[in-house]
């Protein structure tokens, strides 16, 4: 079985005014995109949104109007990023029959335009693997600077990657993940680097360039041109 766990709790500070799950593309919000991405895909089989409790109507609602069937339930985020992360994750333990092996993915809710081969290449690779990412290839110079914003280091640009979700792994890994980050109180920035803390490796797979996450309201502009454009399907 593979499951999804949609990360939607976060806040919307660096986008001001605009809440960027629910901005409307085409007459859609945002997350409806996102949701689809995965209904669509023959290889995911539940999905959950762990989001705010006063976003549940909202939610419901997106659910509803689109009859999206693989969404088993909404389930309340929590203080960050790590802690919406086991909520999902204990919610799927307590109320289904949650297999070692099966495959927990984790995304974004603010990444709508994740494609189907993106989706089916980590789940593969976190099957073969343990756990899996997709990434952009760094095509900048990597700067590492001191305090005082002096250049301490150049990081050969060929083996930087920038993480995007999904992130993929089976189950008895998030669990040993989660519980290593738990004995070493340490927080990780997304999913992937809970793995790595906990000295397991984690395998990248590369990301469609159409798959970045919102975070600025310029990146709203961006994904509002990818769906807009006449050439354009949902995934």
């Amino acid at each position: 079985m593979v499951y999804t766990i949609l990360l939607a709790a976060g806040n919307h500070s660096r986008t001001g005014k605009i809440h960027k799950i629910f901005y409307k593309i085409k007459g859609k919000p945002l997350i409806s995109y996102t949701i689809s991405a995965f209904e669509k895909n023959k290889n995911i089989n539940k999905l959950i949104v762990v989001g705010k409790k006063e976003d549940f109507e909202k939610f419901s609602s997106v659910i509803k109007e689109n009859n999206f069937k693989k969404v088993i339930d909404l389930v309340e985020g929590g203080n960050n990023r790590q802690e919406s992360l086991l909520n999902g994750k204990e919610f799927l333990k307590n109320n289904f029959d949650i297999k070692k092996d099966d495959i927990i993915l984790t995304h974004n809710g603010c990444n709508p335009l994740v494609s189907g081969k993106e989706i089916n290449e980590v789940v593969r690779e976190a099957q073969n693997n343990g756990a899996a990412i997709v990434a952009h290839k760094d095509r900048d110079t990597i700067k590492k600077v001191d305090q005082d914003n002096f250049i301490t280091k150049t990081i050969p640009r060929e083996k930087v990657y920038l993480a995007q979700t999904p992130q993929a792994m089976k189950f008895s890994v998030m669990e040993k993940a989660l519980q290593n980050a738990k004995e070493k109180n340490f927080k990780g920035t997304d999913s992937s680097s809970l793995v790595e803390k906990a000295g397991l490796k984690v395998k990248v797979v590369d990301a469609n360039i159409q798959n970045i996450k919102v975070t600025y309201p310029e990146d709203l502009e961006i994904i509002k041109s990818y769906i807009n454009h006449e050439g354009f399907k949902e995934s």
